[in-house]
């Protein structure tokens, strides 16, 4: 008897060795072992204006969140993503050819200067990172430079397993947050979202809140 597999399942199957391979080498970088569903996935780019034209993704992973968000995005749209994982980065090369397509091997912390250097204007953000592995320094670093980048009015979304990270980060660049749960998913996360006030200045907030 012939088996045969759809190449959607290939690629599945493919996403999830490739992260449990990220997560060995990497594991407070990945922070999952496995990529986020398309139900997260679609409410992390919900929250992306469909008229965006230039978004930000920090740390892409296989790509679950990108696919989400250049199928509501534009056709003359730029999804900048910024992965340090250089398989990760070959990945998401090869199995999204868009042109609209922009993958930088980069820590989050450079958004200003890669996207400085590519003379782009970021109107939202959007995070796959594991916020809670990261020493708070690193996280303000990582959402202060967010801030920084987006335009004012610009919108920020990221999700977690916990909801005692990423919030007081939002807190404190953003001045507030939004939160929603998402069920379907393994294991279930919370959604975090942020407005840069339409008023609001490049400068990220000098406090840092250490909580």
């Amino acid at each position: 008897m012939t088996v045969s597999v759809s190449k959607a399942a290939l690629r599945v199957i493919g996403d999830q060795v490739a992260f449990l391979r990220a997560f060995v080498r990497h594991p407070l970088a990945v922070g999952a072992v496995a990529p986020s569903s398309r139900f997260l996935a679609g409410a992390v780019a919900g929250v992306v204006p469909p008229g965006a034209r230039c978004v930000a993704e920090l740390g892409p992973g296989t790509g679950s969140i990108t696919r989400a968000l250049l199928q509501r995005l534009g056709p003359e749209a730029t999804v900048l993503a910024l992965e340090i994982d250089p398989a990760f980065c070959q990945v998401l090369r090869r199995d999204l050819p868009d042109r609209r397509l922009r993958v930088v091997e980069a820590p989050a912390q450079r958004l200003p200067q890669v996207a400085a250097e590519l003379g782009v204007t970021v109107e939202a953000v959007v995070s796959g990172l594991p916020f809670a592995n990261f020493p708070a320094a690193i996280r303000h670093e990582i959402v202060g430079a967010a801030h920084g980048t987006l335009v004012a009015g610009g919108v920020f979304a990221g999700y977690g397993y916990a909801p005692f990270a990423l919030p007081p980060l939002l807190n404190v660049h953003f001045g507030g947050h939004g939160t929603r749960f998402v069920w379907r998913n393994l294991p279930p996360a919370f959604v975090f979202t942020a407005q840069k006030p339409k008023w609001a200045s490049a400068r990220p907030p000098d406090g840092h809140d250490q909580g």
